[in-house]
């Protein structure tokens, strides 16, 4: 399993029956569910115990780790963190490709997109308002996602305050759905608009591999889900 790896102090533990536990760290290198990224998973590890990390959920301000305890009893004090960077690293390569195929649908369509909720679990997806397009017209989203991919393009990460983000982000697909922040996390793929944004991403499109559309599904009012998968290229293996 390739990984990164951390140091921390366990502030708290909660245990869970007797084969699960919850942890609070000082610090953490584990990215929590939420705007539809799954957490990271790995390990929490001392020379006394170790816990398989099955979820980090942001609480109250607070990332709480909820794992299965393999080794020992989870104590606080020292410790080590490992994510499992091969997962993490499929995340990000579909949470970009997730914000270029907004990009690349607006452009086919020559229309602002709205997005409504998505995924990026295996399958992953992106819910987007209106009714879902013409398969010619998938086609056509495809081929421009998988064209950026190839010529390649960086990804770029900045804060921004409120007043700022208001006149950059306004006609962003995500927009509407942003709440209240004193500070917001702006990702900018190279010939795309700059979304808010608070997930993980690759520094580079190469690093994706090749997008497929696998189906765009009707929802209720009036919208859909666009189904994708993404394969890994040479350089993000």
């Amino acid at each position: 399993m390739n990984s990164r790896r951390g140091q921390c102090l366990v502030l708290k533990v909660v245990p869970e029956k007797r084969t699960h536990a919850y942890l609070i760290l000082d610090r953490t290198i584990f990215h929590p569910k939420g705007g539809g990224q799954p957490s990271d998973r790995g390990l929490i590890r001392s020379a006394d115990y170790e816990i398989v990390v099955k979820k980090a959920i942001y609480h109250n301000g607070v990332v709480v780790h909820w794992g299965k305890l393999s080794r020992g009893t989870p104590s606080e004090g020292e410790a080590a963190c490992e994510i499992d960077w091969e997962y993490r690293h499929s995340v990000m390569r579909r949470h970009t490709s997730a914000h270029l195929l907004d990009h690349c649908l607006a452009e086919v369509t020559s229309s602002r997109v709205q997005t409504i909720d998505s995924w990026l679990d295996d399958p992953c997806y992106v819910g987007y308002a209106g009714a879902p397009p013409a398969t010619q017209t998938l086609r056509k989203v495809e081929d421009l996602t998988n064209q950026m991919i190839d010529s390649g393009g960086k990804v770029t990460i900045e804060f921004l305050n409120p007043e700022a983000a208001r006149t950059l982000l306004q006609n962003a697909p995500n927009y509407e759905r942003l709440p209240d922040l004193s500070e917001i996390r702006t990702v900018t793929i190279e010939g795309c608009q700059p979304i808010p944004c608070g997930g993980t991403h690759v520094s580079d499109l190469a690093e994706i591999g090749r997008v497929s559309i696998v189906r765009a599904e009707p929802m209720p009012n009036e919208s859909f889900r666009l189904h994708f998968s993404v394969a890994p290229s040479a350089f993000s293996a």
